[in-house]
């Protein structure tokens, strides 16, 4: 259909000014919380919202449409999409420990295993990851792990410590990431 209009999507992305980041913040701080607004939960960082909400009301502004996305991005914080891939990646990461884990019970394969074979896999997965961690209370030593448990831990401790960004840039050289919805 060569009479189809296209509409052209924005490259851009909507941008707010500074002032939006400086209600944010100065809403944070009467709020009493003390964290960066890319840090706070996400329970505080509604009430930020609801606060910014009503103070630009009261200044007069239009809220634009995406207005919340958008300042959640100036300030750094990490979307719902990029959270959930995060979560994605740390379960998968997690199950590979558990297949290992099996392997090493001599359970075989997880995918086979009843119930409460799985359930002992399960626990014995959690102890190891939480044990093997180096802010655990009493960090275990690890090294008599085999290599692979060794990679597989360190791997699921980095994840955990990655910031959303970082944790998809990651996956995305393994190859281990997919264009979201819109992006293509």
């Amino acid at each position: 259909m060569p009479d189809t209009p296209i509409v052209p999507a924005p490259s851009e992305k909507p941008y707010l000014p500074h002032e939006w980041i400086d209600v944010a913040e100065l809403a944070a701080k009467n709020l009493g919380l003390s964290r960066t607004l890319a840090e706070l939960s996400p329970e505080h960082w509604q009430l930020v919202l609801a606060s910014v909400t009503d103070r630009m009301r009261l200044r007069g502004a239009s809220l634009p449409v995406g207005w919340r996305r958008t300042l959640a991005r100036q300030v750094g914080r990490s979307t719902g999409e990029q959270a959930a891939a995060h979560v994605v990646a740390l379960r998968a990461k997690r199950e590979e420990i558990a297949a290992h884990v099996a392997q090493e019970l001599g359970l075989g394969e997880l995918a086979t295993l009843n119930p409460t074979d799985r359930a002992t896999v399960d626990q014995q997965t959690d102890e190891t990851i939480e044990a093997c961690s180096p802010d655990a209370p009493v960090p275990a030593e690890c090294s008599d792990a085999d290599r692979t448990m060794r990679r597989l831990l360190a791997e699921h401790r980095a994840l955990k410590e990655l910031k959303p960004d970082e944790a998809d840039a990651h996956l995305a050289q393994k190859g281990e990431v997919f264009a979201r919805e819109g992006d293509a």
